[in-house]
């Protein structure tokens, strides 16, 4: 793999490929191991292809794409939130039976407004690591409600690109099932799978788009959940949803 290429999202495909091929060539050298143990009798076994790679350089980490990507999916991760949490039944109010006695009585949550408490509680522990991480004399406010989970995100995006410069910054994340262990994501793809998560909760998923690509000119758009953009399928350019929603406009009319 190439020095100083992004480490965000959008060099996963690379980024599979290029393990796919590293795999491929420790089986291929498993294969030459039997084939001179058995005398190396005929023909040897094929090296695997080396794969045509194109790297999205980081700037120093991230890339401008992967940069605007994360600011855009921060800011939909909030609204998506307040939508989810907006919905009635979200939040259930308890009723004189199910008080216990001495306490005050209060709100429950419904597996929704789990969801909205997580991914605010997971908000605020990167915030609080990020300005550990910058030395900063940040007062994380107290709570997990709406108007938290905004300044929070504001904060976030307000130091957006020193905070992407951070090697090794990651979020304990219970994005993809919160009955498993937490698992460490980089702030892009955090961003991200609370994106399409929540896209998912308020069926706000991009549907298939008859843009043209603004590369090569075909219709071979299709939406790639976890990289937040669109990826053409005849020559991979990344295209963005609001693009793509502009490109469809210009065309029509």
């Amino acid at each position: 793999m190439a020095d100083g290429v992004c480490v965000g999202p959008c060099n996963r495909h690379a980024r599979a490929a290029w393990s796919a091929f590293l795999a491929a060539r420790e089986a291929h050298a498993d294969a030459v191991d039997r084939w001179v143990a058995d005398g190396a009798r005929g023909e040897p076994p094929p090296e695997p292809p080396m794969p045509v790679l194109q790297w999205r350089p980081g700037e120093p980490l991230h890339c401008g794409l992967c940069r605007e990507t994360c600011r855009r999916a921060l800011l939909l991760v909030d609204e998506l939130a307040a939508s989810l949490a907006a919905r009635p039944g979200v939040v259930k109010a308890q009723t004189r039976w199910s008080r216990v006695k001495g306490t005050r009585p209060h709100g429950s949550m419904s597996g929704e407004g789990d969801v909205v408490h997580t991914v605010t509680g997971e908000l605020l522990r990167l915030r609080r690591e990020v300005a550990r991480r910058l030395k900063l004399a940040d007062q994380v406010p107290a709570g997990r409600s709406g108007v938290v989970r905004s300044r929070s995100v504001t904060w976030l995006v307000d130091k957006l690109d020193v905070l992407l410069a951070l090697d090794g910054l990651t979020v304990l994340s219970s994005v993809e099932d919160e009955e498993r262990a937490p698992v460490e994501l980089g702030p892009v793809d955090w961003a991200l799978a609370w994106e399409s998560r929540l896209r998912r909760l308020v069926d706000d998923e991009p549907g298939q788009t008859h843009a043209r690509c603004p590369g090569c000119g075909l219709r071979e758009l299709e939406w790639q959940p976890r990289a937040g953009y669109y990826v053409c399928g005849n020559c991979s350019r990344h295209v963005g949803e609001a693009e793509a929603m502009e490109a469809v406009t210009q065309e029509a009319g």
